[in-house]
């Protein structure tokens, strides 16, 4: 560290403030169509990941003084975050022993996981109570335990929600079990260093997740099985290439959906699933408001038809069944769906109709809201979100 540290404080400052002023052009690029909506959500995707970035990099990323943090949020989002799941993320180190307590709540469905090692809802030991303990170490431990590798890596943490405002959220906390002491007090270094590692994570994870869309979209409003064909390194704690590995079984539609258009999809869940979903994702892959608008759907909240078949509606006016998808004033986009712990993964069918079309397309046995019965669904799914995102 040079003797002049705070020419060297001013520097890394200076070089981070213009990387993130170069990396914020992705906004604007030439793949994602030109409209108001779509560029200033870009810009605020753009800006909301350089909180993400720092806590990711920087602010919990010493795995010698874990803690969980937060991934996305109803206002902090990226890569398809998904409306029912609420993430978390520490760091660990192979060379050390760690310690997961909580309780399990009443949750519909909770994953761990660190590199390829997982420990899965069915498998989660509990007291009566739902309380769990989980050991990370480098060797087998009994009970409920996660194998760590050499080296630093993420502890992944997630619960999907059912029933938004009826279900308890899982408590956990981490902790290494030979902490004697508190971190020593920051030094330059370790700030330089971290608003370098800031910087370089916001670049390269940022311009991944429309790229994915690209890929969607390049055969709209059809559906299409697994992730796209490129590949990128696995080093961001969002990004899990293994799917089978976390017992899920993903399917993607890029929409382009004009106002007057409706896309209506229909699928029979498999009979063996433990959560299943259908969720909007705009043009940067960032799940569109699911605080106010209708933009997810699953096992729990959607209503099926008497042959145990799911027919949703992704539309820009409300088409006054249950299941609907608001667009939310975008015209291109994403719908990801999964199949989690199922023996096997229905394709969806998607058709885009024009919306003077649906009372053709669509079973007469549906049910139908009321616009009083559609502003009360839209107050429990509100209540489901501060649930889970307390203050």
């Amino acid at each position: 560290m040079p003797d002049d540290y705070n020419a060297a404080l001013q520097e890394a400052w200076d070089s981070f403030c213009d990387r993130i002023k170069a990396a914020g052009r992705l906004a604007f690029r030439k793949e994602t169509p030109d409209s108001p909506l779509v560029r200033a959500e870009g810009v605020r995707y753009m800006a909301r990941y350089i909180s993400k970035a720092m806590d990711n990099e920087f602010n919990f990323a010493d795995p010698l003084y874990p803690q969980f943090w937060v991934l996305q949020t109803p206002t902090n989002k990226s890569f398809g975050d998904n409306p029912d799941c609420t993430y978390w993320v520490a760091c660990a180190d192979g060379g050390n022993d760690y310690r997961i307590t909580g309780n399990r709540g009443t949750v519909s469905w909770v994953s761990f996981k660190v590199g390829d090692h997982v420990l899965h809802n069915h498998d989660l030991k509990t007291e009566w109570d739902g309380s769990f303990v989980i050991e990370l170490s480098a060797t087998k431990k009994p009970g409920n335990w996660i194998k760590l590798d050499p080296g630093k890596q993420r502890v992944f943490v997630r619960q999907f929600f059912g029933e938004w405002d009826t279900e308890e959220p899982m408590r956990a906390r981490i902790e290494r079990l030979d902490l004697d002491s508190p971190p020593p007090p920051l030094t330059p270094k370790q700030v330089i260093d971290g608003l370098a590692a800031t910087a370089k994570w916001l670049e390269e994870d940022s311009a991944w997740w429309p790229r994915w869309v690209d890929s969607f979209l390049e055969h709209p409003n059809t559906f299409t099985s697994g992730v796209p064909a490129f590949t990128r390194p696995a080093t961001d704690p969002g990004y899990d290439g293994n799917q089978a590995l976390l017992g899920r079984l993903l399917n993607f539609v890029g929409w382009r959906i004009q106002p007057d258009e409706a896309l209506v999809i229909d699928v029979k869940p498999p009979e063996v699933c433990s959560y299943w979903n259908f969720e909007l994702g705009d043009r940067w892959w960032n799940s569109t408001d699911y605080r106010y608008r209708l933009s997810s759907l699953n096992c729990k909240q959607a209503e099926l038809a008497s042959d145990g078949t799911i027919w949703a509606v992704v539309s820009h006016q409300d088409p006054g069944i249950a299941n609907w998808l608001d667009v939310g004033g975008n015209i291109e986009g994403s719908v990801n769906q999964r199949w989690v712990d199922a023996t096997e993964s229905p394709l969806p069918r998607a058709r885009l109709v024009k919306m003077s079309e649906l009372d053709q397309v669509l079973p007469k046995e549906l049910k139908r809201l009321t616009p009083a019965e559609r502003r009360e669904q839209l107050r429990r799914r509100k209540i489901g979100v501060d649930r889970r995102f307390p203050v």
